[in-house]
């Protein structure tokens, strides 16, 4: 990527590396994807059968168990949980990625950011392959028509991705220096599943708390969805607003302690 004793890092010098070992990138999300499903009967199916089955759970337990009143839960389920399943499995395998590529780092000279961001887009084509599957499906089933505001989907998806980027990025610095961050992360993802609106609708939260909850990292993005496909709604100023600071400002937090500490990463190794 360069010449590290003559040269500091920086985010242009960072992308042009990345763009310059993309194949590398390439060839790390498909061995991921392969290893994954490798010896399996039903292979990459098993993207689609294990979202199927936390969805199944969640239905039943909140349809027939705690009698919820929302119409088309299942449904509503769909829109947050499959992108919150993209963000936690992102967030937890990046502790991993630096740590645990010791070998591939000492043998190989590449840009370390390269492996946070693979697995950020080895989860990402994990969750376009389970929605492009299942949300023309639930359209169908529930009989939602095409409405102007489902084109804003992509535009809302890359903010996430941006800013699970930037997240990826500060967790796998993190973890190489405190290796506690990847334990931390475990509990810190349960508190924030249920301080997402992914059960329950954002309205149903009294006044005095949906502001604090659409403060929460992925609440923007999974109530953007939610407006989008759900309610058929062009998503509001504030909603927008979040998401865009937060996508923005965490990649960018996220890229600039990355390059801070970047050097000296093997040594943590």
């Amino acid at each position: 990527m360069m010449d590290r004793a003559t040269e500091r890092p920086s985010i242009g010098s960072t992308i042009a590396g990345l763009i310059r070992y993309r194949e590398l990138l390439k060839n790390l999300v498909l061995k991921d994807l392969k290893l994954k499903y490798r010896g399996s009967v039903l292979g990459f199916l098993w993207s689609l059968v294990n979202p199927l089955m936390m969805i199944g759970v969640y239905a039943v337990a909140f349809t027939y168990i705690l009698r919820t009143s929302v119409e088309g839960f299942v449904f509503f389920l769909l829109l947050g949980i499959l992108p919150w399943s993209f963000f936690a499995s992102s967030a937890t395998m990046s502790t991993g990625a630096i740590i645990d590529s010791g070998s591939l780092m000492r043998s190989v000279r590449f840009p370390p950011a390269i492996l946070p961001i693979a697995t950020v887009l080895f989860n990402l084509a994990q969750y376009l392959l389970t929605i492009v599957v299942f949300l023309p499906l639930m359209l169908l089933v529930y009989r939602v028509p095409p409405s102007g505001p489902m084109l804003l989907y992509p535009v809302f998806l890359g903010l996430q991705v941006m800013f699970t980027v930037g997240v990826a990025l500060l967790l796998a610095a993190g973890t190489a220096y405190f290796r506690d961050i990847r334990h931390l992360l475990d509990i810190a993802l349960s508190i924030l599943f249920w301080l997402t609106p992914i059960v329950y609708p954002l309205a149903r939260v009294s006044e005095g708390l949906r502001a604090l909850i659409l403060l929460t990292p992925l609440s923007p993005f999974i109530v953007a969805y939610q407006q989008i496909f759900y309610y058929r709604q062009w998503p509001g100023t504030r909603v927008w607003m979040i998401a865009t600071v937060y996508a923005f400002g965490t990649l960018w937090a996220g890229v600039r302690v990355f390059l801070a500490v970047e050097d000296r990463l093997s040594e943590r190794l």
